[in-house]
């Protein structure tokens, strides 16, 4: 059984279909990599399975049980955490306090406590800035904080969406590293939005392909830009499959 699934998920904006019946399935220890242009409808569907947004049409489930009507903290003490585009951080609070907020959220409350908090920090390599407040940290180190609040909800599976924005090469690399150890350490699978190639690459067990609200692919990432409709989906043009992956854009191009 997967640990987390949408099921036929359906999402419309008045007149618009931004969601057109959906499905992800989501694994124990997992990474997937969620993907497509702009406009794609992937964080519309991240939205929708963390409870920001009410589907129209489909089905939520985690851990085998239906979450689809429940609101965003009985998600959380499910065992479903994430975090956001911008980094949702309480500016002007320490970073250490921005970390035990998540604890509210922990599904065994008897977990809470100190010892917990410091030990978040130090894997995430804020040990040294808990005491800072969150607003002056930079930009990637803030995004870490997020990062770490969720963690200390002990989710099961954690939704981040393009935690690599903004980020510089080095500030990636770091990430890239943190989020295979989120998933060795904390037994927690992961869903994962960026338009970095590169890290999706290098994370994802799988990835899963988004175009104008439907899935186009799913499968091993080193597969996907193989496909003719993945390459057309971003260069809006019959590109030559073999292109490197590396050097295509993520934002849509004009259709010949």
């Amino acid at each position: 059984m997967p640990l987390l699934t949408a099921t036929t998920i359906v999402k419309r904006f008045g007149g618009v279909t931004a969601l057109a019946g959906v499905d992800v399935e989501l694994g124990e220890g997992e990474v997937l990599g969620l993907i497509g242009p702009n406009g794609s409808g992937k964080t519309t569907l991240v939205n929708c399975i963390s409870g920001v947004l009410r589907v129209d049409e489909g089905e939520v489930s985690l851990l085998g049980r239906a979450i689809t009507s429940a609101g965003r903290p009985r998600r959380a003490r499910a065992g479903l955490a994430r975090t956001f585009q911008t980094p949702r951080v309480f500016a002007n609070l320490t970073v250490r306090e921005n970390v035990t907020v998540g604890l509210t959220a922990q599904r065994d409350r008897r977990s809470r406590g100190r010892d917990s908090v410091e030990s978040m920090l130090r894997r995430l390599g804020l040990g040294e800035l808990s005491r800072q407040v969150v607003s002056s940290l930079p930009y990637g180190y803030q995004r870490r904080v997020e990062i770490a609040r969720a963690l200390a909800a002990r989710p099961r599976a954690l939704l981040l969406d393009e935690p690599a924005a903004g980020l510089n090469d080095v500030e990636t690399a770091d990430l890239r590293l943190l989020l295979l150890e989120i998933r060795s350490e904390h037994d927690c699978a992961i869903l994962v939005i960026d338009h970095d190639m590169n890290l999706i690459m290098n994370v994802s067990d799988r990835v899963q392909v988004l175009d104008e609200g439907r899935t186009i692919f799913i499968g091993a990432p080193a597969d996907a830009f193989q496909q003719s409709n993945v390459v057309e989906a971003y260069l809006g043009a019959p590109w030559c499959c073999s292109k490197s992956t590396s050097s295509l854009s993520v934002t849509r191009r004009p259709r010949c």
